[in-house]
């Protein structure tokens, strides 16, 4: 049966009207014929006047996309990498990688795609350079030549046959001059051109770069073929390449134009399960949804005392590492008080030594058991001291007491004439003086609110600490325990050691001229997923950049009978926390803490290697105001380190400061994943791919295939990444990205004629066997 046949059979079973072409549109109330039907070269055209997409129409009759055809469809082609080209720096590390897929999309031949070291897609931010650096830098300073091509597929022919070449990230279109400057030395730069349009002008473009910079420049291009890859393909060696004498390509050159994309089947996985029903084309294993690959936490650099203690209460527990640690150096910081500061050299203000420190794990993490583990020394010696200080508090407060019934009644007696303002007054400077005097000591809050926080601190010589496995102080920062938003400023200041003034009903205020507040917050990741998106003025005033970051594996199930800590390394730990309480804690005054001159030397030179990598072509620039506070941070961890040590270290060496730098890889690539957790995508968009794969064997039609539109009307009024809707044009870029993964392709719909009316039908794609029919969690 023809297609046009299948078509008008169907409308007539469905009670539709017409003849020939026009017939009733079975997908809206149609009482006058608004639905075209014709015959194209190969199958039907359906075209509904009103507007309906052909899918419903198809959808409605019970038929396919393919049964418009007389011809079965063929099989859309999902891209494959089929090479991968990774760009170095002068030393050879990785700064990303280029992959080459094909066949490309949108029906080119190929598409190339971007990624970080770490498989993330995307290289904003990431420094450019030159394909095949080092061999580029070795040729220039040796005097020798150097072959400019457009892309890494020639580089690497070219390098074959024993030639030094290089092209830029990109293409054609994409040369900076900033590239030119590796180039210098070289003898001569030969710029072969492509055959082509882009590439003439491209060609030309990378000379006048080449030439400006006082370098011996030529340009070549193929003998045979489109680029120098044809032209080698043709057994045709570097001298017989021609001299560019034309700035177009000759118009009737067939060799100089691009064959048509192929469309073809890929050849079977040979893996069961993995072909489609219907003997479709096979399908290979999907790519499953990056993440970040994230270190495990550098325990040896806290030294040997403190990574011991780290060690053990982990494996007790049954807690990562890097919880107990940020949980033990939020107990160093609180227990210093504010009470050192670090010096680093005339201009650069002191540093204080508090740390805000943010863990992010799950709800089985053990979160709390860690900062309980943690503080327990610390709370234990602050209770030992409001007992001793609670006789001398218990007096004070009865002496305020009575300054406060003898202000009444020297106020009485002044109103009424019989007594002097002035012995009013000096009451009231007594009941100031009382009231100056401290209560009994805090070191620790946990859920509270700012303005209980900023009454403690106050009451407290104006520190802190703040450890806690709730998620409540983002609450109260975020305003969510009053009406608008919460005014921040005091943990701004905080974190910086300034002075705060703080204003009190019936009191007065209270002037605190210095402030340090420590935190160690661990809590589930949802509390914090979009946060830039829920409330931009955290990310505005700078209030996440003053946090190191945490996102811990996951820990393997543990065992009932798990080792206790050593007793010789619980006491060890206790009696370090409980010195530093006594003696730096209780301090009256601040003291400076100052750097060696190898230490100095070594912390000056990690400064410089991170004011170029927040440029704009450096790996941190995405994260350069998070960065311009972590030379700071790293500071404050080598003097936590050094005091935990030594309570009574005046200096930090250089060996106090290498292991402080050590943590630094370890800071940045938990950094990185904590703000795509805490973008407005949420996980880098990475959530909302899993959460479609989640949903797409529910969504499925019965051939095993789903358009867009159902995929985002699934969406509709949900939350999918924890906070707000989620757009039509997110949707369309994470289905993009799941083809790219292999879990999904999209099915070409037919070509439209010139002159087609009608809205276009929503993209279509096939479904990954391994969704539609997961293995059995049984079979081996």
């Amino acid at each position: 049966m023809s297609a046009f046949s299948r078509v008008t059979d169907a409308l007539q079973a469905h009670g539709s009207r017409g003849r020939g072409t026009a017939w009733q549109c079975v997908a809206h109330e149609d009482r006058s014929p608004s639905l075209s039907v014709t015959n194209g070269n190969k199958g039907v055209v359906i075209n509904c006047h009103a507007g309906c997409p052909t899918e419903d129409v198809v959808s409605t009759l019970g038929l396919t996309m393919a049964d418009l055809f007389d011809e079965p469809l063929e099989k859309h082609v999902r891209p494959q990498v089929v090479a991968e080209y990774p760009y170095v720096d002068e030393h050879g590390e990785v700064l990303l990688t280029v992959k080459r897929l094909e066949p490309g999309y949108d029906g080119e031949r190929k598409t190339f795609r971007q990624y970080r070291p770490d498989g993330t897609a995307g290289v904003k931010g990431i420094r450019r350079v030159l394909y095949r650096l080092p061999e580029v830098i070795r040729e220039a300073q040796a005097g020798g030549t150097i072959l400019v091509v457009e892309g890494e597929k020639d580089v690497d022919n070219l390098a074959a046959i024993g030639a030094v070449a290089t092209c830029n990230i990109g293409g054609a279109g994409k040369w900076a001059d900033e590239y030119t400057q590796f180039l210098r030395g070289a003898a001569e730069v030969v710029v072969i051109s492509d055959r082509d349009e882009p590439g003439y002008k491209h060609s030309a473009a990378v000379a006048t770069s080449i030439h400006r910079a006082g370098i011996p420049v030529r340009v070549l291009e193929p003998a045979r073929g489109k680029d120098v890859s044809d032209h080698l393909a043709a057994d045709l060696g570097f001298d017989a390449l021609v001299p560019v004498d034309r700035t177009a390509p000759p118009k009737n050159d067939s060799t100089n134009s691009s064959e048509p994309p192929e469309r073809r089947v890929p050849p079977s996985t040979g893996i069961t399960g993995m072909e489609n029903e219907g003997g479709g084309a096979s399908w290979e294993p999907p790519i499953p949804v990056p993440t970040y690959q994230l270190p495990p936490f550098p325990t040896d650099a806290l030294g040997a005392p403190l990574a011991a203690w780290v060690r053990a209460q982990s494996e007790s527990l049954n807690v990562s590492e890097d919880l107990v640690a940020f949980s033990a150096l939020g107990t160093v910081s609180t227990a210093l008080g504010g009470r050192r500061r670090i010096h680093v050299k005339d201009g650069w203000e002191d540093e204080n030594v508090c740390l805000y420190l943010l863990g992010l794990a799950g709800s089985s993490a053990r979160k709390t058991p860690a900062l309980d583990a943690a503080s327990a020394a610390l709370r234990e010696q602050t209770a030992l001291l409001r007992e001793d200080r609670r006789a001398e508090v218990d007096e004070n407060d009865q002496k305020i007491r009575i300054a406060e019934a003898e202000m009444a009644t020297a106020e009485r007696l002044a109103a009424s004439g019989k007594g002097s303002p002035e012995d009013a007054r000096a009451v009231l400077d007594t009941l100031r003086d009382l009231r100056d005097k401290p209560g009994l000591p805090k070191t620790l809050v946990g859920d509270v609110t700012l303005e209980a926080l900023g009454k403690l601190m106050g009451e407290n010589g104006g520190r802190m600490g703040l450890l806690e496995s709730e998620a409540g102080f983002f609450k109260a920062c975020a305003g969510l325990y009053g009406n608008g938003r919460a005014d921040i400023t005091l943990v701004l200041k905080a974190y910086s050691g300034t002075g705060h003034d703080i204003e009190r009903i019936m009191r007065g205020s209270t002037w605190m001229p210095h402030t340090a507040l420590s935190i160690a917050l661990i809590v589930q990741p949802g509390v914090v997923e979009q946060m830039e998106k829920d409330n931009p003025e955290f990310k505005s005033s700078g209030f996440l950049n003053r946090f190191l970051y945490s996102l811990p594996a996951p820990m393997p199930p543990g065992s009932f009978d798990t080792p206790t800590v050593p007793a010789a390394v619980r006491d060890d730990y206790n009696q370090r926390i409980g010195a530093l309480f006594q003696k730096v804690w209780t301090a009256e005054n601040i003291t400076t803490v100052h750097l060696t001159h190898d230490a100095r030397k070594r912390f000056a030179d990690f400064y410089n290697e991170i004011e170029q990598r927040k440029a704009e072509n450096g790996d941190l620039h995405d994260l350069a105001e998070w960065a311009g506070k972590l030379c700071g941070q790293i500071l404050r961890v080598a003097a936590c380190l050094t005091l935990f040590d030594d309570h009574g270290a005046t200096e930090i060496n250089e060996e106090g400061m290498g292991r402080a730098l050590s943590l630094a890889p370890y800071l940045i690539t938990h950094a990185r994943a904590a703000f795509a957790l805490m973008s407005r995508d949420g996980d880098g968009g990475r959530k909302l791919l899993r959460d479609i794969l989640d949903r797409l064997r529910d969504l499925a039609d019965t051939e095993g295939t789903v358009t867009l539109r159902k995929v985002r009307e699934s969406f509709k009024g949900r939350l999918a990444t924890g906070g707000g809707n989620v757009d039509a044009e997110a949707v369309q870029e994470a289905m993009e990205q799941l083809e790219d993964l292999g879990w999904v392709a999209e099915i070409l719909a037919p070509p439209r004629k010139p002159g087609q009316r009608g809205a276009r039908p929503s993209p279509k794609y096939d479904i990954h066997p391994l969704i539609l029919n997961p293995p059995s969690k049984e079979t081996p």
